[in-house]
């Protein structure tokens, strides 16, 4: 079920309604159902492999905890990793190592004894595995006590807002939420109200709205201008923050309907005025994940070797980003372009302070906010087109001249009010230039003019059929 179909919104209410009429020792219960139901409902068959996920999980912490020796705790631990690596490794990559081999031994004319498999890949299969393998750490270390309780595990995986494109929720934040009771709260529901709304609106009026744009020129990229491209480029940029970050809305409203708080996934990451400032703004729950359980592990076991161990940290760190997204050596390369670009601002801080003495810093910040969004937008072509080639083609489309192709004037329209509020807003809540907010306004009339006109340019300007989210194929 997509967040934005009817289906799911009766399945919502549904839930809703059973989930506080129950009392509260079932609702964990409750939820767990309608979860497992939501994820049936795309994947029937692949349920089996969320218990399995759960299942070892949840025996395997217990057993790291209650270890009496170093060495057999280190021993569930590293099954652990194993397991869950292994299962990531054979739904998502199995087939890409196998052409990678064949195109290997095919140099030398060999022959890859290995086949190609028709796997089908689990809608969801890196957020959870992710956040499974994050909990059996934290469990390791000390950080977070293994939980006892089967059904409050199994939620904490389950969980149907987060299941499908994350946040990478952590332990310490979700599970102590279900030992407290839950009631039906005003504050939470219209908050949780009002994301909902903002997730629609980013994802029907300005994601759903771009791609009717972009697709257009992607396809026949060949046909159209450097100008045309270039503008393309940037506004896939703005059609992946709005779908993800609308996903992510929906997915928070959602958990505070329950009264449940999940993390901030984005951070006005288009006003990033560095690329390591995007990454502290852009999908944090990633990057705060890899920043925790590999870039910080690396770069304190590699201290001796200065700045060097800040650099194989972060090329490290940013391939596997780049390879979670997904099987090509496109994600690779995307990862590896960040990881470049880190490692320049790690190399020049000292030189970038000095510059940045001898201008004015409004102008100085907005120069290197534009060149971020820029390189970033660059960067996300790979995301776009999985081919390298073509790709690549796109990207020396830019030096290409004619006109600029501007197709339905109504889209141009409709996207530049999607992307005008979306922009607005943002750039509101990043410096505070209005004293008085229309959406947050202290009297609650402005207050509901403001959401009813936003409802209103839902159904009237959204896209209704522009069907997933981009991230559920990561």
């Amino acid at each position: 079920m997509i967040f934005t179909s009817l289906n799911f919104f009766v399945f919502l209410i549904t839930t809703l309604c059973i989930f506080y009429v129950m009392p509260n020792k079932f609702r964990v219960t409750v939820l767990i159902i309608a979860s497992a139901f939501f994820y049936m409902y795309e994947q029937a068959i692949l349920i089996l492999l969320l218990i399995f996920i759960i299942t070892v999980n949840y025996f395997l912490s217990l057993f790291i905890e209650e270890s009496q020796t170093k060495s057999r705790k280190k021993f569930y631990y590293y099954l652990g990793l194993l397991i869950n690596i292994g299962v990531l490794v054979f739904f998502k990559y199995y087939n890409f190592i196998i052409e990678n081999i064949t195109y290997l031994t095919g140099c030398f004319n060999l022959k890859n004894p290995f086949p190609l498999l028709n796997i089908i890949l689990p809608i969801g299969l890196s957020f959870f595995v992710f956040q499974s393998i994050g909990y059996l750490i934290d469990v390791f270390r000390g950080r977070h006590k293994a939980e006892k309780n089967f059904a409050d595990f199994t939620l904490f995986i389950l969980f149907f807002p987060k299941l499908l494109v994350g946040p990478i929720e952590r332990s310490k934040n979700f599970l102590p939420q279900l030992k407290q009771k839950t009631y039906i709260n005003n504050v939470d529901i219209i908050l949780g109200s009002k994301l909902i709304l903002w997730g629609l609106f980013r994802k029907l009026v300005v994601a759903d709205r771009i791609s009717t744009y972009t697709d257009v020129v992607f396809t026949n990229y060949t046909h159209h201008s450097g100008i045309t491209m270039f503008v393309t480029i940037l506004l896939y940029a703005i059609q992946l923050y709005a779908d993800f970050s609308g996903y992510t809305d929906i997915a928070r409203g959602i958990a505070r309907l329950f009264g449940f708080n999940l993390m901030q996934n984005f951070n006005r990451p288009f006003f990033a005025k560095s690329v390591s400032d995007f990454w502290r703004r852009w999908h944090i729950s990633l990057s705060s994940w890899v920043n925790a359980y590999i870039y910080n592990p690396i770069v304190l076991n590699r201290r001796d070797w200065g700045n060097y161990g800040v650099v194989y940290a972060l090329l490290i760190s940013f391939t596997i980003i780049g390879i979670w997204h997904g099987a090509t050596w496109n994600f690779v390369l995307f990862g590896f372009f960040q990881s470049i670009a880190l490692i320049f601002e790690t190399i020049t801080v000292k030189y970038r302070k000095k510059i940045a003495k001898r201008i004015p810093p409004i102008i100085y910040d907005n120069i290197s906010l534009i060149l971020t969004f820029i390189f970033i937008s660059l960067c996300l072509v790979f995301f776009r087109i999985p081919n390298f080639g073509d790709a690549k083609s796109i990207i020396s489309r830019l030096f290409v001249g004619g006109d600029f192709f501007i197709g339905q004037p109504s889209t141009l329209l409709f996207m530049a009010f999607g992307i005008g509020v979306l922009f607005l807003c943002d750039l509101q809540d990043e410096y505070n230039i209005l004293k008085k907010r229309f959406f947050n306004h202290q009297h609650w009339l402005i207050q509901q003019i403001a959401y009813s006109l936003l409802i209103i340019s839902i159904l009237l300007i959204g896209v209704f059929d522009g069907g997933q989210f981009i991230y559920f194929q990561f």
